[in-house]
């Protein structure tokens, strides 16, 4: 999906208001701001060998502006002002300094949105079965057991997962 040009600035300066606003730092310490982010997050905040990024869903913005303009941006905004202001300390992600920051800003502290967005990829299964039900294993696991002899036991009833043929 494409976000227009006047979009990307309108969320960019949102942004950087509301992280000057939440940390009291200068607008050159905003983390950087891209629009990469696909699947059904609306944003994301993340730390990568300490490069601070908040990241934005464009199909999120373009299917439904006034849901998440700006809650979505409040939210992760809130995420990278607990990361500035709690740096080191244990707090969990949606906790209380999270909410409390996302009530300064304005927004109400939800966790999940409703826009129904596209998944990025769906992920292959592959089918075995035990002796009471069938089981969709990962590539992964798959992969596992064909190439490495691993061996997988069914939870109810303890019984070897086989490929189902």
């Amino acid at each position: 999906m494409n976000l227009d040009t006047e979009s990307r600035d309108r969320i960019r300066r949102r942004t950087r208001s509301f992280y000057i606003e939440a940390t009291g730092q200068p607008a050159t310490a905003t983390p950087e701001i891209r629009f990469d982010l696909r699947g059904r997050a609306a944003g994301q905040f993340r730390v990568h060998r300490g490069q601070e990024t908040i990241r934005f869903n464009p199909e999120a913005f373009v299917h439904d502006w006034d849901a998440h303009f700006p809650e979505t941006i409040a939210h992760e905004v809130a995420h990278a002002a607990v990361y500035a202001l709690y740096r080191g300390r244990r707090v969990r992600p949606h906790g209380a300094e999270w909410q409390a920051i996302m009530h300064h800003l304005g927004a109400t502290p939800r966790v999940r949105h409703a826009t129904p967005l596209t998944p990025a990829r769906r992920q292959r299964t592959y089918a075995y079965v035990c002796d009471c039900r069938h089981h969709a294993l990962s590539p992964q696991r798959h992969a596992l057991i064909r190439n490495k002899g691993y061996r997988y036991q069914c939870r109810q009833c303890g019984g070897w997962l086989r490929p189902n043929e």
